[in-house]
């Protein structure tokens, strides 16, 4: 597997980057239709969310090198060259969040309004984002020895397992006597020795990943090849079923557009999975003793339940 889907010449396309692309477009597309249902010229709802994803991006890189200063210190610079990596998700979101109010005062709308429409597209959009993480090798969890799991290798080795396993067994590398393996692990104790090892086998299907030697992923490169929490799914996954719910019970009703409740939903939810996340995660950033995606989920998780509690009193007896 390698990170990119195309390279040419020194141009690499990155399915990091092509994430972030269709998550883009898709919160474009699904945020210019519902600004339609809502009176909104769909035009400048696209201008919004471009706007707010650009400055979610430089959030994202300014948090991840405040948190990581003693290293980017060396080389200033370097704080620049995001293509390097190195965005956190929660910096990301404080910056949209607030760079929306100000988007949001200058095209007259209301302060919340946007934030309502965007919030379950941004939780859908991360979700997606989150292949581009197992794509790198990167965003992954602590080792672990038991399922679900995730094993990076620099190389394919499962033909050279397959070659020793047919001289082992003296067998040709044909269907028929492939197929005699079956009445083998039946009938005799021979693979009880030679499958010590059988775990192996975990690192070929379904989870093993190769990449090739030119690129070390992070997650080989700091755990070889130990079985690692696939992390990246985990989010993928909660990610998507959070922002489902809030699509079905909140996004389509008018009258929770603006009220702060869906806003709130996404921090309450957010919050929620990133912390869960972050007791499996590897990589995470530090703040003294605390895990800063912690620290920063619980401060989503209040201000979530705020906003809600704020705007269901809005939406009370509201239709």
């Amino acid at each position: 597997m390698m990170p990119y889907l195309l390279q040419i010449g020194s141009f690499e396309l990155r399915y990091y980057s092509l994430m972030y692309i269709i998550g883009l477009l898709l919160s474009i597309y699904l945020a210019k239709r519902r600004a339609k249902q809502l009176g909104v010229k769909p035009e400048i709802m696209e201008n919004i969310v471009i706007l707010i994803f650009i400055f979610s991006i430089i959030g994202a890189r300014f948090y991840y090198v405040v948190f990581n200063w003693d290293y980017y210190a060396q080389d200033p610079l370097s704080a620049f060259a995001i293509w390097k990596g190195g965005l956190a998700i929660h910096g990301g979101v404080i910056a949209g969040a607030i760079s929306a109010i100000f988007i949001q005062r200058y095209y007259k709308l209301a302060p919340l309004f946007t934030l309502d429409i965007i919030a379950p597209l941004l939780l859908l959009s991360q979700g997606i984002g989150r292949f581009g993480n197992f794509a790198n090798g990167e965003a992954h969890g602590v080792p672990t020895i038991t399922p679900p799991e995730i094993i990076f290798r620099i190389k394919p080795i499962f033909a050279e397992f397959w070659t020793t396993t047919l001289t082992t067994l003296k067998l040709d590398n044909t269907p028929e006597s492939i197929s005699s393996i079956a009445m083998m692990i039946k009938s005799s104790d021979i693979f009880v020795n030679f499958y010590d090892k059988a775990y192996q086998l975990k690192e070929y299907v379904p989870w093993g990943i190769s990449f090739p030697p030119t690129y070390m992923p992070p997650a080989y490169l700091e755990f070889g090849t130990l079985p690692v929490h696939p992390t990246f799914f985990y989010e993928m996954i909660l990610n998507f079923i959070f922002a489902g719910l809030m699509l079905y019970f909140f996004w389509r009703k008018d009258k929770y557009i603006g009220s702060g409740v869906i806003l709130g939903s996404y921090f309450i939810s957010y919050g929620f999975i990133r912390g869960f996340i972050t007791f499996f995660r590897a990589d995470d950033l530090m703040w003294g003793m605390f895990r800063a995606p912690h620290v920063a989920s619980i401060g989503f998780v209040i201000l979530g339940v705020v906003l809600v509690i704020r705007g269901y009193k809005k939406t009370k007896g509201v239709n």
